[in-house]
């Protein structure tokens, strides 16, 4: 895959404010487990959010990409970064915050996995804790046929990307294409990705299965909804 390179990954999503969302799960944070210290990043990517957090706790994180986990070790050389799936992970650790960002849930697929992830995380929460996810699009919002092009730039090279949705059953499809201009001419790549399409009650019986309470925030840090959830008191 063309997205496994973390320069890139990085310039195509630098219209997201990491910044800003990280203001705002910190203030989220604050609330929910007041006097957090440690988080646990799953998903996290190329480490763009941990760099903010870092400020104020210490983050930890796990990927299945190891060239966006050695990104994150460089924004974040404190953080212990761990190569692991979602869906079966044990880092014999628990921390006052675990966070799924950027609707990387989705890439779990299926229903059944999407449960075992939740609970995987689940049980890296403490007690009095939060598990913060960031869902992809439900079935109902997804919108097959629509094109999106995003452009960036990695040192002097130019690079953009364009998409196209599509649905095969519970699945929504993104047919990506990319160019990279160099000094010596453009490249083009292509790659296609899929993320389950998860309804509001299906996420929410993940989080009642995995003995959480949980609430969803409807805005989130980009529109896309926010689900927060505690450990059930015995």
């Amino acid at each position: 895959m063309f997205l496994e390179s973390s320069e890139l990954y990085d310039a195509i999503y630098h219209f997201k404010n990491y910044a800003r969302e990280c203001e705002i799960l910190r203030a989220m944070i604050a609330v929910a487990a007041p006097g957090a210290r440690t988080i646990l990043d799953v998903a996290c990517g190329t480490g763009e959010h941990d760099k903010f957090l870092k400020e104020h706790y210490a983050v930890d994180g796990i990927d299945l990409n190891e060239n966006y986990l050695r990104a994150a070790r460089v924004k974040n050389p404190a953080g212990r970064y761990t190569r692991a799936d979602m869906i079966d992970f044990d880092l014999a650790a628990t921390y006052d915050a675990v966070t799924c960002l950027f609707s990387a849930i989705g890439y779990v697929r299926t229903a059944d996995r999407m449960n075992r992830a939740i609970a995987c995380m689940a049980r890296h929460v403490k007690p009095g804790g939060v598990l913060i996810v960031e869902p992809w699009l439900t079935p109902d919002d997804w919108k097959p046929g629509a094109s999106f092009i995003h452009a960036g730039e990695i040192g002097a090279d130019k690079v953009c990307r364009m998409s196209h949705s599509g649905r095969e059953g519970n699945l929504s499809v993104l047919l990506l294409h990319y160019l990279r201009g160099r000094p010596d001419g453009i490249e083009h790549y292509s790659e296609r990705l899929e993320l389950g399409l998860f309804t509001r009650d299906e996420m929410t019986r993940a989080f009642e299965s995995a003995n959480m309470d949980v609430r969803c925030d409807a805005e989130g840090l980009m529109g896309r909804g926010l689900y927060l959830a505690h450990p059930r008191t015995q």
